[in-house]
């Protein structure tokens, strides 16, 4: 699993946006030790018995599972997101203060470039393509949870797509509206006394920055989908449902099994980066 290995996985993605320097770097690494030490051992035991719940709700096919409980789930995954940016945001914050004008050009011209190629991809592009491309991506997860798509399931795929309302515009229009607050944030990182709670508060209630009617097709769409969910569910073949009961109840023996010492995650990972390099 990707778990174990975010000790290295994370700073290299960081570097995507951001050069840190040495010192930085450095800082980087002891709070992703700490992060990952307080994440597994207070929030994987949530994710295992969600899981869990999950599949019980999900084993008995003569019991439908009702878009109200997928409902749940979703919030309760909403709930636990949330309490990873409470808990990292004020360690990223940290790091940002130290940024020099140099770094935060850099990390604002790469997330420019990301929108950039967010909007090439799904704001300028015929409706019809966006609708094909949100089709094929469905399809492709529901075969990796599910196994081989039915045609009736396939069917209700086309059926959800049709109703989704485009959401890519408003989405990029929230972007760069976070961006240019974050920009105008972090221009008074130095002499700002509050830097860091305004960075959390801005990390945390990201959504609230929404837009009343960027709110409200996302709210349009996520019930659409979990009733696409639930219909599926109800239309799965003995196979499709063996299938995804084995794929869930594996994720959660996984997070049983993880290791929740960071140290040794940490050593252990590296041992394994190094003999690859050297194999």
């Amino acid at each position: 699993m990707t778990y174990p290995n975010l000790d290295w996985l994370i700073p290299w993605y960081v570097d995507d946006y951001i050069t840190l320097n040495q010192e930085q770097s450095r800082l980087l690494e002891n709070h992703l030790i700490h992060a990952l030490d307080w994440h597994c051992h207070t929030q994987l035991s949530a994710y295992g018995q969600t899981l869990k719940d999950l599949a019980y709700d999900l084993d008995d096919p003569r019991v439908p599972l009702s878009v109200e409980r997928l409902h749940a789930y979703a919030d309760q995954l909403k709930i636990l997101w949330r309490v990873i940016k409470i808990q990292i945001g004020p360690e990223v914050a940290d790091i940002l203060a130290t940024a020099s004008d140099e770094q935060l050009a850099e990390l604002f011209e790469n997330v420019e470039q990301r929108n950039n190629t967010f909007k090439t991809e799904y704001v300028d592009i015929p409706l019809d393509q966006l609708e094909q491309k949100r089709r094929k991506k469905m399809i492709k997860r529901i075969n990796r949870w599910f196994s081989e798509i039915t045609p009736v399931q396939k069917q209700a795929v086309v059926d959800w797509s049709a109703e989704i309302r485009p959401l890519a515009a408003d989405g990029l229009d929230h972007r760069q509206h976070v961006t240019a607050e974050l920009r105008n944030l972090l221009a008074r990182r130095q002499d700002n006394p509050d830097f860091k709670g305004a960075f959390v508060d801005l990390l945390v209630n990201i959504d609230q920055r929404r837009s009343a009617h960027y709110q409200n097709n996302i709210d349009v769409n996520t019930d659409l989908t979990l009733m696409l969910l639930a219909k599926i569910e109800r239309s799965l073949t003995p196979t499709q449902r063996s299938y995804l009961l084995g794929r869930i109840r594996t994720f959660s023996a996984d997070f049983e099994k993880l290791n929740c010492d960071p140290a040794a995650a940490h050593l252990s990972t590296h041992e394994t980066v190094s003999t690859q390099v050297s194999g």
